[in-house]
């Protein structure tokens, strides 16, 4: 079953999709939301596995939404308009459907997404040999220097931009890849992404408080404070058994 939440504000626009997606029993609707804020939120509880989104909505647009969550699952945009059809697919975008939604480009969508979806399963097991272990090494070259790190002494991992800087011993080397191809090569349970900006190695962490977000505020071993976003802050509690 595919997890399914409709973010949309037009109640007929929601009940045609719906009807539509009745032609589809792996599409399994588990909420709706009908504005920006509403969407935030039950997409944060609910962790989909697929987002049905139309652009214009009360509060913003589908992008004020995408930019304020941590993970971003696969979305099918459902709009009224055609000209925020590259912006949309900067995201993890599966389609982008124009209304009135086609019964046939709804299927095409979805067969998409299935495709990308079996892709992915069949790279699984090759994702899982390749994690990198505590006693890995990986090659850093920034500017002149250059650095063999082990995983296990990088205490966190910041993004910027497109690039990432490893936090390591006394030194703090640019990375020229992407926070998330890191990610991938990482063992979840030691490295946890706390926000969309930093990956923090849970080894480091000394201490954790609550936080005037809503969120964390984690003390590593070195000094250096970080803060956990309140949307991961229930699964950084789950993944630590707090």
């Amino acid at each position: 079953m595919i997890n399914t939440v409709i973010v949309e504000d037009s109640e007929l626009a929601r009940l045609e999709l719906k009807n539509l997606l009745l032609a589809h029993p792996e599409i399994k609707i588990i909420a709706e939301a009908e504005d920006v804020d509403s969407a935030v939120a039950i997409i944060t509880e609910k962790s989909p596995d697929l987002i049905l989104m139309d652009i214009d909505l009360p509060g913003g647009n589908a992008f004020d939404i995408l930019s304020r969550l941590d993970v971003i699952p696969p979305l099918i945009f459902t709009t009224a308009f055609d000209n925020f059809a590259l912006d949309a697919f900067e995201f993890n975008t599966v389609d982008y459907l124009l209304k009135p939604i086609k019964k046939e480009r709804l299927e095409k969508a979805l067969t998409k997404l299935l495709a990308k979806e079996d892709a992915n399963t069949s790279k699984q097991p090759t994702n899982a040999v390749e994690l990198l272990s505590g006693e890995s090494q990986f090659f850093v070259k920034d500017g002149e220097n250059c650095w063999l790190i082990k995983v296990n002494e990088v205490r966190y991992i910041e993004a910027i931009g497109n690039y990432s800087r490893i936090h390591f011993s006394e030194h703090s080397p640019m990375h020229y890849s992407s926070i998330q191809k890191i990610e991938q090569r990482l063992d979840p349970k030691t490295f946890f992404r706390i926000n969309r900006q930093e990956l923090v190695n849970l080894n480091y962490v000394v201490a954790i408080e609550p936080w005037i977000t809503g969120g964390l505020r984690l003390t590593l071993s070195c000094g250096k404070e970080l803060d956990v976003s309140r949307r991961q802050s229930n699964h950084f509690k789950s993944l630590l058994m707090l």
